[in-house]
């Protein structure tokens, strides 16, 4: 009991909380590879998107998450293995802007590999627009631990811009559940290409609710999409 008593004094005087949480809207730094520079050409006829969900760097390993395993994290080794097929087709591809989601920068059950590093270095893309949607310290359903994953934006092109705007929680959870679970969110990055200036949103909506929620947050992307005054593209899941 004496060691229990502890717990809430050890709380107060971490450098960091345990969960995170983000207001309505939020700038987010835009990362750059070293010597980045834009492409020399003029505004292209085409624009080439592509968007994958990167499902943690799992690949085809039955995570419990996934209700098909009983796996809960991987080896540093399984995670590059993964990786390096997506850098190979995203080479074929050669897309201007990569959308992707469920990326992680610091997990542990993705043995805290960056994949947005990953992706910066190996292929051809030269900036990235991350945005959290799960930053906890410690989450313990099924020994999960630290949690970093989001959606992120690359672009041949320069992003001037990086905004996180919050989608609506869930309300059909218990309040330890909803405490520990992921706050989803759209990432809007402003791409310049040319002079000329291109939204992106990187949209991945709520897939296991009960409540509606997914409807609510879609229904927020219309009107994301309607007001916004830049040429626009929207993808995800």
């Amino acid at each position: 009991m004496r060691r229990l008593a502890w717990l809430p004094l050890l709380a107060l005087v971490s450098c960091e909380w345990i969960t995170t949480s983000w207001g309505e809207r939020a700038d987010f730094p835009v990362l750059a590879k070293a010597g980045a520079r834009a492409p020399l050409v003029g505004v292209p006829m085409t624009f080439k998107v592509m968007t994958w969900n990167v499902k943690y760097g799992a690949g085809r390993i039955d995570f419990w998450f996934d209700l098909w395993g009983d796996r809960t994290e991987m080896t540093l080794s399984e995670v590059e293995g993964n990786m390096e097929g997506l850098y190979k087709l995203i080479n074929e591809v050669q897309p201007d802007v990569l959308v992707t989601n469920e990326i992680e920068i610091n997990s542990k059950r993705s043995a805290y590999f960056d994949m947005v590093q990953g992706i910066l270095e190996h292929t051809d893309l030269r900036w990235a627009a991350y945005t959290p949607v799960w930053r906890d310290r410690f989450v313990a359903n099924e020994g999960l631990g630290r949690v970093d994953m989001g959606n992120c934006v690359f672009s041949r092109f320069p992003i001037v811009g990086n905004e996180r705007i919050a989608q609506v929680d869930r309300t059909d959870q218990d309040p330890l559940t909803s405490t520990f679970y992921l706050h989803r969110a759209v990432g809007r990055a402003v791409v310049q290409v040319g002079e000329r200036q291109v939204a992106v949103f990187a949209v991945h909506t709520e897939a296991y609710d009960t409540d509606r929620t997914n409807a609510k947050q879609q229904a927020q992307i219309l009107e994301l999409l309607r007001a916004e005054a830049l040429s626009f593209v929207m993808a995800g899941t």
